[in-house]
């Protein structure tokens, strides 16, 4: 077993709950549909969250063969791990039996949480690139997704700290993932 494989056990277990009690609680809304009140701002954070959730594992990937087991390469990817899994967690409303689930509330008051999740991951992102060698790709000169991620992390602070322009709160996880599209295409083709 190579340093890579015993170690994405680990991250394995914990992008996987982050998943799981997103998935767990959109299901349950569904369950209870007609005592949600649908948000779509609610909506289009849940899925930005479970994207940057799926871009993390797959991202990963990238470091199978060059992966070595050291402090500076372990704490990283965990802390990426523990940030997305925390926006998960944050994300995901209580759904308790006969209330209504109030989605836009929910994001009205817990949407700057899960954001500024969003925003730590970005600024780890950039920092794991940077101890990975990874900041500068290929032959490139310019630092081309860490300048995507400070900007996301940007967006996301200013969604968490102007939470009641609703433009904002619609258009930010909105240029998540159409951001995402290009990223994935460089990940793993089309």
């Amino acid at each position: 077993m190579s340093d890579f494989d015993y170690f994405t056990v680990l991250l394995s277990f914990v992008v996987s709950l982050g998943v799981t009690t997103l998935l767990a609680t959109v299901a349950r809304l569904l369950q209870e549909s007609d005592r949600v009140v649908f948000s779509w701002r609610y909506a289009l954070w849940a899925a930005a969250i479970f994207n940057l959730q799926v871009s993390f594992w797959i991202k990963s990937w990238s470091y199978h063969e060059s992966y070595e087991m050291h402090i500076s390469t372990a704490l990283p990817p965990l802390m990426l791990a523990i940030a997305a899994f925390l926006a998960c967690g944050l994300a995901t409303p209580a759904v308790r039996d006969g209330e209504t689930i109030n989605l836009k509330a929910f994001h009205d008051a817990n949407g700057g949480k899960y954001a500024i999740a969003f925003a730590a991951f970005m600024v780890l992102a950039i920092v794991q690139a940077a101890l990975y060698g990874d900041l500068f790709p290929g032959e490139s000169s310019v630092p081309v997704d860490a300048i995507m991620q400070a900007t996301f992390a940007v967006l996301a602070i200013a969604a968490a700290g102007f939470r009641g322009q609703g433009w904002l709160q619609v258009g930010v996880p909105i240029v998540f993932l159409a951001g995402s599209v290009a990223y994935y295409e460089k990940l793993i083709g089309w």
